[in-house]
């Protein structure tokens, strides 16, 4: 490690300004915020940097002004003085026990406030005490800036839990009121969380927040775009790319494995901060991250309860209302995948004005295949032996081998989460194998010739994939031939093998092969 860097996912302004080598600057995209609003609502996926920037906009509204030396907003026009700030960090605490977790977490937060503040709250409901200590805090101080950091988390917490997601719900629709009853005391209030907020009447009770969530200005306010990677961390990708074998070469497989996150219809991508942190602080290796930091319990909640037909997640068609599909009653599996970072918006079509999702990027499929391979019946010390096989067969380009082991791995698979037997499942399920166990393959690749069954790529290999259906094997092959599927990869040099394959939906495995 060349620099010392926040590795662990530091989210304290502060410390990372004082005791860390790089900080990607944020503060223009803050300015324009706190510039142009008065209450903000903003959600992305869980570990993207949220925290951090409610720590951020914290160290502007304390007026601590030697900490943005050198940043965007020193040379911006701000009135730098001192607000008196309430920060609230939701997620401190599992609320799933009870309404009595959520009363204990807001209350020692609100007493931190006042404490600091040398401000004796009363002996109150939280909403009470609440209230209280904003107009205190503006009689004495002036008004005030409120940070809530997931707000969302206690709900999500009690998600199957009715009565106490019911209790705790009543809690703070009473408990957010007060933000109403307080306006002309507030400064500025910023909102953060998964769920999408416009559909939870949990907020039926105050003003209506402007929801920056999927505005093209602020899509790259969390998350690191293309051009900050290669600016804030070039001595760490000029160190490992002499590893790589390129500077060309290891930004290519970077953007593949890490990058691929799109907020909004005309945004660039992002990265996910802690993966790339993670992948500096491991020696450059190129490792699903992802996974370490844990599938959120109220997705594999979700699948667990509910089931579903995971395979219809993939290239998914949405309108903008359908990201919010969150209420007291329902929850809905892509919107929620979404919400917790295993979709981004892939495409948007202006002339229907819906968006298209699907994974991010290698790291993110990767993830969620294992994640489904624990549902599915793969035993892991299979697949450890399996992992070696088909490499080399892949490295060394023979088709038997992989097919084969692949034949032989299938046989794992239970299909509970699938219901419809379909080229495109068993398209699923062939690719998720290869996912879990790290390969990039991409499935219903788009191209101007048409949709490609599946892409797998090597260094020096690419192997281009149809398949069909209880179908003849020689109608697979002769549709790569005819529709020239493999013409993209030609100019690159790389080897090409195509391989037509036929699944039986009663055996439910590769039947047959053929490959030229």
């Amino acid at each position: 490690m060349l620099r010392k860097l926040p590795l662990s996912g530091v989210q304290d302004f502060a410390k990372i300004r004082n005791e860390y080598a790089v900080y990607v600057d944020k503060t223009a995209y803050i300015h324009n915020l706190i510039s142009n609003y008065n209450v903000v609502f903003f959600s992305r996926p869980r570990r993207f940097g949220k925290s951090l920037t409610c720590s951020t906009l914290k160290a502007i509204f304390e007026n601590q002004k030697d900490l943005f030396k050198g940043l965007a907003i020193e040379a911006l026009p701000w009135d730098w003085k001192e607000y008196p700030v309430i920060h609230l960090d939701m997620s401190a605490e599992n609320c799933a026990a009870g309404k009595d977790r959520l009363i204990g977490l807001v209350s020692r937060y609100l007493q931190y406030s006042a404490e600091k503040y040398s401000i004796s709250l009363p002996d109150d409901k939280i909403s009470g005490k609440f209230e209280y200590l904003i107009k205190e805090l503006h009689k004495t101080r002036g008004k005030v800036a409120i940070i809530i950091d997931e707000y969302d988390c206690p709900l999500l917490d009690a998600i199957n839990h009715p009565q106490i997601h019911s209790e705790i719900k009543e809690e703070l629709k009473g408990f957010y009121k007060v933000l109403k009853a307080s306006d002309q005391y507030i400064q500025f209030v910023f909102i953060t969380g998964i769920t999408k907020f416009a559909q939870v009447s949990l907020f039926s009770g105050m003003n209506q927040p402007e929801d920056i969530s999927f505005n093209d200005s602020y899509a790259a306010l969390c998350g690191f775009t293309q051009k900050e990677l290669e600016t804030y961390f070039e001595p760490e990708i000029n160190e490992y790319a002499k590893k790589k074998s390129s500077w060309e070469n290891y930004l290519d497989k970077l953007r593949n494995f890490y990058n691929g996150y799109k907020f909004a219809k005309n945004a660039e991508t992002v990265y996910n901060p802690i993966s790339i942190m993670k992948h500096f602080g491991n020696d450059g290796d190129f490792r699903v991250f992802w996974a370490e930091t844990g599938t959120p319990s109220f997705l594999a909640n979700y699948i667990d309860k509910n089931g579903a037909d995971i395979a219809d997640i993939e290239n998914m068609v949405f309108s903008p209302e359908a990201f919010g599909k969150y209420n007291d009653d329902e929850i809905f599996l892509v919107p929620l995948m979404y919400q917790a970072g295993y979709l981004t918006i892939k495409d948007y079509d202006d002339e229907s004005g819906t968006y298209k999702l699907g994974y991010p990027n290698v790291e993110v499929r990767s993830s969620f295949s294992e994640f489904l391979s624990k549902r599915s019946g793969f035993d892991a010390m299979k697949r450890a032996s399996v992992l070696n096989k088909l490499f080399r067969a892949l490295q060394s380009g023979d088709v038997d081998a992989f097919m084969e082991t692949i034949k032989i791995y299938m046989q794992s698979i239970k299909f509970d989460l699938i219901t419809k037997m379909t080229e495109y499942y068993f398209e699923f399920a062939f690719s998720n194998i290869l996912n879990m166990l790290g390969f990039n393959c991409e499935i219903e690749v788009h191209s101007a010739i048409g949709n490609v069954d599946a892409i797998i790529k090597q260094q020096k290999n690419v192997f281009v994939i149809e398949a069909k259906l209880d179908r003849p094997v020689e109608e697979a092959l002769r549709q790569i031939e005819e529709k020239k599927y493999y013409i993209p990869y030609m100019e690159k040099g790389l080897n090409i093998f195509k391989i037509g394959v036929v699944f039986g939906e009663k055996e439910r495995n590769v039947v047959s092969y053929l490959s030229k």
